[in-house]
């Protein structure tokens, strides 16, 4: 069986959440409708640290979720593959070890999937009890995004990889 796991990153603060908001939206569509020899699933983590590797098993493909800082406008879309991810390994993360440092380290471990890709969504603000109004606007287009990718490697059997959808 074919399996896509999608995990939203972050935590319960401000525009960190913003990961698992789109998740959540992801996980409210009916993926079995889509294909019954494929499995659709859909999680919200809490800063994983290394935990995320073991997360990775299991899964032809995996999308990540996360809320970023890189400078670009709050609400930027982005999409990266691991060789984009690892060129950001210097950066600081609201995770502790931060997800860049986990490709890093499963890539130096033979663990990464062979089909791994990151939807991160420029952040405004990382404090706070509500998602920046620059995100709430660009998530339901982030939704449909992921949605219409992973749909199209449902269509495609898992066929296509990271860099070719």
């Amino acid at each position: 069986m074919s399996r896509v796991a999608v995990l939203g990153l972050g935590s319960p603060f401000g525009d960190d959440r913003a990961g698992w908001e789109v998740a959540q939206g992801l996980g409210r569509i009916p993926w079995a409708e889509h294909g019954s020899d494929s499995v659709v699933t859909v999680d919200c983590l809490d800063r994983p640290g290394t935990g995320l590797l073991e997360r990775f098993r299991n899964a032809d493909y995996v999308i990540l979720i996360d809320a970023m800082r890189s400078g670009a406008p709050a609400g930027t879309l982005r999409r990266m593959d691991p060789d984009e991810m690892l060129a950001d390994a210097d950066s600081p993360s609201s995770h502790g070890f931060g997800l860049e440092q986990t490709v890093a380290l499963g890539r130096a471990l033979g663990e990464l999937p062979s089909n791994l890709l990151l939807f991160g969504i420029e952040a405004d603000a990382f404090d706070g009890p509500r998602i920046s109004p620059a995100l709430e606007a660009a998530m339901p287009g982030l939704v449909e995004r992921i949605a219409g990718h992973v749909r199209d490697l449902l269509r495609g059997g898992l066929s296509a990889n990271a860099h070719g959808v």
